[in-house]
């Protein structure tokens, strides 16, 4: 059997996610004035297995997938155990506002429908106090899911806290722009991102931080306009390069470089390193700049 560092416990029912929502709100009075050193978190849930609807308006909601589970939609699953542990005591900042900046999925072992899971869930929480700076501040999730003995899913997150902030008038800002990827790189899709989508994915993935959702929600963390959801477009990236290939994504990973305010067109591009193996990105399709980036590897 597998176990975890902390202490032998049974694993706890993954809480349900209206009553998290509720409670999440009051986590924004967190104020982490104090001085601490790095530290570790550690949990253990049960969940109740995917049904075959849920896949389907996942794989729906994109499409091209190849994947009978697309890898990604377990982020919505891992996303689910993060907010239970950000609802601990001994999380210091508040649930709402934290931005998510990085993501890794491994897939270990086929994903079974119908089985229910255990998931460890483990944090590192970085060291914190006055002469530390905010930008240090990114706790890391690790997420391992496990059906029976078998560990099936690998999911590592990074976050970044963000401060409160009060609505500030919007500011002018300079344009900029970039070079489009050289001809090593293959543009596979253009997509417009309206200011609904936020909204639409938040109900498919159970995602409801209010950054995604309406500006005067998004304001108060430092975003003039809501930005769209990075595993969203992890997602779109996710079954393009399954449709391309026509095999599943066996691991994949992203770093968010932009925010993305919508509305927005951005466009997805490619590169093939070997048989097996790529990078893509994510640039704004009139500006260039880069939104994501990430790498891939088939299932063999």
């Amino acid at each position: 059997m597998h176990d975890i560092e902390a202490s032998t416990t049974s694993a706890a029912p993954l809480p349900k996610l209206p009553g998290m929502y509720l409670r999440s709100l009051f986590t924004v009075a967190r104020q982490d004035a104090a001085t601490a050193e790095a530290t570790e978190l550690t949990g253990q849930y049960q969940a109740p297995a995917l049904t075959a609807a849920q896949v389907g308006r996942y794989k729906d909601a994109f499409g091209g997938f190849v994947s009978e589970v697309p890898l990604t939609l377990m982020y919505c699953l891992a996303q689910r155990v993060h907010l239970a542990q950000m609802l601990e005591d001994s999380f210091p900042w508040p649930a709402p506002g934290l931005v998510h900046v990085s993501n890794a999925l491994e897939q270990h072992a086929p994903i079974q429908l119908g089985e229910d899971f255990v998931i460890d869930a483990h944090i590192k929480l970085p060291a914190r106090g006055p002469k530390v700076s905010p930008r240090r501040l990114r706790p890391v999730f690790t997420v391992t899911f496990w059906q029976g003995d078998e560990k099936i899913v690998t999911c590592v997150s990074e976050y970044q806290v963000m401060p409160k902030n009060q609505p500030k008038p919007a500011k002018p800002r300079e344009a900029k722009v970039a070079e489009a990827p050289n001809d090593d790189w293959q543009a596979l899709a253009k997509w417009r991102l309206e200011a609904a989508e936020g909204r639409a994915y938040a109900k498919l993935s159970g995602d409801f931080n209010p950054i995604h959702l309406h500006p005067l929600l998004s304001r108060w963390f430092g975003f003039e306009q809501p930005i769209i959801h990075g595993m969203y477009m992890a997602g779109r990236a996710h079954a393009e390069i399954e449709r391309k290939y026509q095999q599943p994504i066996q691991k994949i990973d992203v770093n968010f470089k932009r925010p993305v305010p919508m509305p927005a067109t951005i466009q997805l591009w490619e590169q093939c390193t070997d048989d097996t193996a790529g990078r893509y990105q994510v640039c704004g399709a009139e500006d260039n700049l880069q939104r994501l980036e990430g790498r891939f590897t088939l299932a063999r």
